[in-house]
């Protein structure tokens, strides 16, 4: 299997833990509180990791853009630790945590093609149209 997949599912696996994690904590923290603690578990698990890489030989590298964006991704990724656990406070369903899954792929897809110019089909263009609509239709069973 190709690498880049293994490595999508297990960002996939690590998402849907997430998830759950998030919505049994969610009525016991205060959102930014939460938010905090996310952070520092995931700063903590990445220093692990880059420490081990180093003591193993790997080379460090990054460009100056490289931490500009990445800078950006943290910001962004805040906003989904706190905005997750004040939705899930508010009375979201776990199921229902597809309204983001599926938010986030449509923006991604959007940007993709829009911004980073990838290719574009009819076919993706109704994969778009799917997406919406199964969201709109999850909602509307009271997900």
């Amino acid at each position: 299997m190709n690498r880049a997949i293994v490595f999508a599912i297990l960002a996939g696996l690590g998402a849907a833990t997430w998830t759950i994690f998030l919505k049994l904590a969610s009525a016991r923290i205060s959102a930014v509180v939460g938010a905090i603690v996310i952070t520092t578990g995931a700063l903590a698990v990445n220093l692990t990791v880059l420490l081990v890489m180093k003591m193993r030989g790997h080379e460090t590298v990054f460009t100056r853009e490289s931490l500009w964006l990445l800078l950006g991704a943290g910001m962004a990724a805040a906003s989904v630790d706190l905005f997750g656990l004040l939705a899930y406070q508010h009375g979201l369903r776990v199921t229902s945590s597809f309204v983001m899954g599926g938010t986030s792929t449509l923006a991604v897809l959007l940007a993709g093609f829009l911004l980073l110019h990838e290719p574009f089909t009819w076919g993706r263009l109704l994969a778009v149209a799917l997406i919406t609509a199964g969201i709109l239709l999850y909602q509307g069973q009271g997900g």
